[in-house]
This record gives structure tokens, C-alpha cells and sequence, in this order.
């Protein structure tokens, strides 16, 4: 797994552009940092690409969130709004090539 830190869209490392751009979801990327920010707007996030090693070009690019929420239920609440509003973000299909990470900043 590759990990590249990330503050905002605009700084994304060529390695994450290159990988988003194989992948067919450039565009896609943009719009779901920009809802992982919403979703988590007081949340350090970066972006990993996530290589299988037991399947040859099985690739996705891992948002992963480092959050401090009081309780598991709050944050079970954020992941789920993540995972609907990705939906609108990006067709259907393309979907699955994102992944939500989260950490605990405490």
C-alpha cells in the first residue's frame, strides 16, 4: 500500500492523479474529498493507494480519515452519511474503487 498525505484536492501528489487517471475516476476523486470534507469537516485526511498483492491490478485509492468522535455510534453515523453520499459523487459502478478508512486521532 502506498500512502500520500494530502491537505486539499489541489495538492494531490502526480502518483494519486496517475492512479485516479488508470482507474477512470479523476474527476470522481475531486468530488469525493470534497464530500469526505463535508462529511468530516474538522478531519485530517489522506489519500492511499491500495494495492491487493493477491490479485494482479486490483487497485483502489483508500480515503482515510483521522477523526475524534465521543462515541462509536457518531462514528458509525459519519461512515454511513460517507458511504450514501458517495453514490451521488460518482456513478454507481465506479463506486467501489473508493474505500473509507477511519483512525482515531486520540
Amino acid at each position: 500500500m502506498s500512502t500520500t498525505a494530502v491537505s486539499r484536492t489541489s495538492e494531490l501528489p502526480l502518483e494519486v492523479d496517475t492512479v485516479a487517471g488508470q482507474l477512470g475516476v479523476r474527476a470522481e476523486l475531486a468530488r469525493v474529498i470534497a464530500m469526505t470534507e463535508s462529511v468530516f469537516p474538522e478531519a485530517a485526511w489522506r489519500v492511499e493507494i491500495d494495492d491487493d498483492p493477491e490479485v494482479t491490478d486490483d487497485r483502489h485509492l483508500a480515503i482515510v480519515v483521522r477523526t475524534d468522535f465521543s462515541s462509536v455510534e457518531e462514528l458509525v453515523a459519519s461512515q454511513w452519511r460517507w458511504h450514501e453520499q458517495l453514490f451521488a459523487c460518482c456513478p454507481a459502478p465506479l463506486a467501489p474503487i473508493f474505500r473509507l478508512s477511519t483512525e482515531s486521532a486520540s
